[in-house]
């Protein structure tokens, strides 16, 4: 490969990654916002913590120093406006001391045409815009190389 052929490949790379992990997560806090505001409210109670390790890379060489870190979902136990009754487990994992212990009482607010779509208002939606903006980053960077292929173009 040429060295004026890597600009174009990193071009092509950080672009379409940072929009597909920008548009993911900006969908993710748009169907939240959207439970917040419209959603139907429940009363809950975490039931108990789903334990889960997080695992090396396919690769084995990651340095991360949470590898091997032991953290939980909670589960949240509930009822639809109906009488349906729910147990939802959290979609974000935290260690121990981060999350909700057991027995804390919670509210939710889901939707009632599928109550499969629900969402904790206390969670916030901090952790989805980090990615939205780390994909907005990626595409920038992607653009950046885009642009500096073009210029450099005999």
């Amino acid at each position: 490969m040429s060295p004026s052929q890597v600009p174009w490949l990193f071009a092509l790379i950080f672009t379409p990654a940072g929009a597909a992990v920008g548009a993911v997560a900006f969908l993710k806090v748009r169907q939240a916002r959207r439970l917040l505001r419209q959603g139907t409210g429940a009363r809950g109670v975490v039931t108990r913590l789903e334990q889960t390790r997080i695992a090396p890379g396919s690769d084995s060489t990651s340095t991360s120093h949470s590898v091997g870190t032991t953290v939980y979902y909670p589960v949240i136990a509930w009822s639809t406006a109906d009488g349906q009754a729910m147990e939802t487990r959290a979609g974000i994992a935290r260690p121990k001391d981060r999350t909700l212990p057991v027995g804390t009482r919670v509210e939710v607010r889901y939707d009632p045409a599928d109550p499969s779509r629900w969402t904790l208002p206390a969670e916030g939606n901090g952790f989805w815009w980090l990615f939205v903006a780390l994909g907005a980053l990626f595409v920038v960077i992607g653009l950046g190389f885009f642009l500096g292929a073009l210029l450099s173009r005999p």
